[in-house]
């Protein structure tokens, strides 16, 4: 288990981090009919909300770490721990030996990769995040993908009895 001494980091930002999200899109090499039309849409649906990425050593809100990132994508914390992004499936373990499965996700197109506010299958949800920098971003006016962060029922989320 890679459970994490170091700080976690949510999904909460100040508005005034939600207004540079788009400040690296704006290249000189780029034709100016695509910036102009980069600047119009981004000007019409601003930031709204940021999820971070959840990888090893994410935390629940119930105590829970994630186990082990089973998605081929690598992150390298500041302290120079290289740490996997965590999926739909993935494992949390608690303390006492418990275990619960990551139920959802930011959806089909972004590979199911877990994110801060993922949900477990025993109705628990991620908190926080060891790295900082990789994340997904809602616009104001744009939906998200119905598979995006389903809401859930704790029907649906806790675990079905198996049939052998």
């Amino acid at each position: 288990m890679h459970a994490s001494l170091q700080l976690g980091y949510t999904n909460e930002v100040s508005a005034e981090y939600l207004s540079h999200m788009d400040d690296c899109y704006f290249k000189e090499q780029q034709p100016s009919s695509f910036i102009d039309e980069q600047r119009a849409y981004v000007k019409a649906h601003p930031p709204t909300a940021i999820y971070r990425v959840a990888t090893e050593g994410s935390q629940t809100r119930d105590g829970g770490v994630v186990q082990q990132g089973t998605l081929r994508m690598v992150f390298t914390l500041d302290s120079g721990q290289q740490v996997c992004a965590a999926r739909k499936g993935d494992l949390v373990v608690y303390a006492d030996g418990r275990t619960a499965q990551i139920v959802t996700t930011a959806g089909e197109a972004n590979s199911h990769i877990a994110l801060v506010g993922s949900r477990l299958s025993n109705g628990d949800e991620i908190i926080n995040t060891p790295q900082e920098g990789f994340l997904l971003f809602t616009r104001e006016g744009v939906p998200m993908a119905e598979d995006f962060l389903p809401v859930l029922t704790l029907a649906e989320v806790q675990p079905r009895p198996r049939m052998w």
